[in-house]
């Protein structure tokens, strides 16, 4: 009697804990990196009902907002013209970012392409991303990952359409690391990082000038999301860094 009822116990126990795991939601940043003047809307829907609204100008990124697990219409609208739909998937308990990039062209129309393409894409590499000649997309970034107790990771984001291949390297007091070289717009593997004062440097291939740089006081168990896109005015000689943090997940 004593065995079924630790057995029945033990049970129970698994079961709520599944169950309280299924509940948890997630967390949600969105980037506008899209080169437009314009301000772009975000809307996420789900079962017929708009759960998340987010206007934002070029060059912005949200902090990381809850949203529960689930599949999403996603629309992207400039001035009230549908440019993006596209529906997406959820998990339990993830971190995302929802990244906007491309160039709105005048009298711009939906890119069906990209709402025909898979974009979910994963922390540590991504699947093979096409340019689409520029036009304007979206794309998940799953945000977590693993790192030593007194390290962080950094990766980053080639989003200046037009631009060609693209290297980086981060420099501290202590050692060099070369963070890859992309073309528009891979996302790079992350890499270990010291938590010391850290400065990173983008330069075109095959030339000796940078064309961005970004100072980075690093902190252990955190990651460094590098989004590397065009300056209105300068858009081949220099380019702009937008920055995100994420803290490492505590299960």
């Amino acid at each position: 009697m004593k065995t079924k009822f630790i057995t029945l116990f033990m049970g129970m126990l698994l079961l709520f804990s599944c169950h309280s795991s299924q509940q948890k939601p997630s967390k949600l940043r969105i980037g506008q990196f899209m080169f437009t003047d314009r301000p772009v809307k975000i809307i996420f829907t789900k079962d017929g009902e708009s759960t998340l609204q987010q206007q934002l100008k070029y060059t912005e990124l949200t902090d990381y907002q809850s949203i529960n697990s689930g599949t999403y219409t996603v629309e992207v609208k400039a001035e009230n013209q549908l440019l993006l739909k596209k529906k997406v998937g959820i998990g339990n308990s993830g971190v995302y970012t929802l990244m906007l990039y491309g160039i709105l062209q005048e009298n711009p129309t939906t890119n069906e392409k990209t709402s025909k393409t898979k974009l979910h894409e994963i922390v540590e590499g991504e699947e093979a991303t096409m340019p689409n000649g520029n036009l304007p997309q979206f794309k998940i970034l799953n945000d977590e990952f693993e790192c030593g107790k007194d390290e962080a990771k950094i990766r980053w984001v080639h989003l200046a359409a037009g631009v060609e291949e693209i290297s980086a390297v981060a420099t501290s007091d202590k050692k060099t690391v070369s963070l890859s070289s992309l073309t528009y717009p891979k996302v790079s593997k992350t890499k270990a990082l010291l938590p010391l004062q850290q400065k990173v440097n983008w330069k075109l291939k095959g030339s000796k000038v940078n064309v961005a740089q970004e100072q980075l006081a690093i902190q252990s168990q955190k990651l460094y999301t590098c989004f590397i896109m065009g300056i209105e005015g300068k858009y081949i000689d220099s380019l702009k860094v937008v920055t995100g943090e994420t803290p490492k997940k505590k299960f």
